[in-house]
């Protein structure tokens, strides 16, 4: 459990670091927090995107967001996806559209949370945040 100070938001996306360091310096800064949960997969929003989803995988989602949400006090969940993903290999236009589908669903399952689509890629020698 989380210290009473302890502040956190919620990361769901990819298991590449390039993504998942870069979501969790934007959003400390976004959301005046501390710390970031980050809830992982390789390609998550495209297997999340697609027409039959995989039950394990949304209980396995849901679950780690309630824990996020429940005992860290989360109150911002960011879905994202980034340039260059081994998992989920399709164009930028494509993956835009898988972001904003999952977070369609993630908003669906947790209606009363702010959920924040971004796509991660990069810039010179950066990766930079975009929102959606």
């Amino acid at each position: 459990m989380s210290k009473k100070d302890e502040t956190f938001f919620t990361s769901v996306g990819c298991m590449d670091g390039r993504s998942s360091f870069a979501v969790a310096k934007w959003g400390r800064k976004k959301f005046g927090v501390e710390y970031a949960d980050a809830i992982t997969e390789a390609g998550l929003v495209g297997q999340l995107s697609k027409n039959h989803l995989d039950k394990y995988l949304i209980d396995s989602l849901t679950n780690k967001i309630k824990i996020s949400l429940e005992k860290h006090k989360s109150k911002n969940i960011v879905v994202s996806g980034h340039e260059d993903c081994a998992g989920n290999p399709v164009s930028e236009k494509q993956h835009k559209k898988d972001i904003l589908k999952t977070a369609e669903l993630v908003s669906l399952i947790f209606p009363k949370v702010s959920v924040t689509p971004v796509y991660v890629k990069r810039f010179n020698n950066s990766w930079i945040v975009e929102e959606l």
